[in-house]
């Protein structure tokens, strides 16, 4: 069985990637959550207690998930890489896709993205997926959660703490793409993470189709592609664009020194992943 997790800055079509990934006849990637990196960081009580592992599962699945706490709990024996590898055929067995057709498990993950202890440990490869900075920060404008990266400089710090990140991965097993190759580079990443090209599923629906069904936001990525970035670039004020230019370029320097920002932003995330994940114990659900 292959792994493979998909890392980008948010905004940048992770989620577009992940449902052209999922309808690839042997690939299932399951709704987007941190808990592969989770899997790294989890203290030794909650590695202990299968089922509190099922809720850190819940708490770090962000759409919907068809997985039920005991589905969790029933994935949560062995390594890490058995477990994530139970988890994606829990979810294909869900999706309605025979378990023992599928090949390669293809993780979501952009959001921990600096934690790679637990992935790093699998013998899983990495897709960095990159989209014109231009377009990320536009659609920072467009999200509630980007209201912190409206700044230039801000966002372009924030950007560079990605990038120290990717830069960590061993390259032999990192596979980089941008936005505007999809989505012809689809066989090329097949062949990188050791599928063969063999079609899509026949009549089944994916999980991002299922998770769309209650957030209406991911209906979009479900329809047929249509990249329309370079229009979308093509109406950006000027100023802004210059803004942002000087502002990549100014903090470019500091990608060495961003570790610790990065780490930062990771740690700070656990704690909501931390309390949805007791919620869902306490409901047993």
């Amino acid at each position: 069985m292959k792994l493979a997790y998909i890392l980008s800055l948010p905004r940048s079509g992770s989620t577009v990637l992940s449902a052209m990934l999922d309808k690839q006849r042997g690939v299932v990637s399951p709704p987007e959550s941190s808990f592969p990196q989770v899997l790294g960081v989890a203290t030794p009580e909650e590695r202990a207690d299968p089922r509190r592992l099922a809720a850190l599962y819940l708490g770090a699945t962000f759409p919907p998930t068809p997985l039920s706490l005991d589905d969790a709990e029933a994935c949560m024996e062995g390594s890490d890489e058995e477990i994530l590898v139970a988890l994606g055929k829990a979810v294909a067995v869900k999706l309605g896709r025979n378990p023992d057709e599928v090949k390669a498990i293809v993780w979501k993950t952009p959001r921990t993205v600096g934690m790679h202890t637990a992935p790093l440990a699998t013998s899983g490869k990495f897709i960095v997926l990159r989209r014109h900075p231009q377009n990320v920060f536009e659609s920072q404008f467009r999200v509630e959660f980007g209201e912190n990266n409206r700044n230039p400089f801000r966002f372009a710090v924030f950007r560079e703490s990605y990038e120290h990140a990717f830069a960590r991965l061993p390259r032999e097993r990192v596979f980089e793409l941008g936005y505007d190759d999809l989505p012809g580079v689809i066989p090329r990443v097949l062949e990188f993470i050791g599928v063969e090209n063999a079609g899509l599923w026949d009549g089944h629906r994916s999980s991002l189709e299922m998770a769309s069904e209650a957030c209406s936001w991911m209906s979009e990525v479900t329809r047929e592609f249509e990249n329309r970035d370079p229009e979308k670039r093509a109406r950006l004020d000027p100023k802004q664009v210059s803004r942002l230019e000087l502002a990549m370029k100014l903090a470019r320097p500091m990608r060495p020194f961003l570790g610790p920002v990065r780490a930062h932003f990771d740690q700070a995330s656990m704690g909501p992943i931390r309390e949805r994940a007791a919620r869902r114990f306490a409901e047993g659900q």
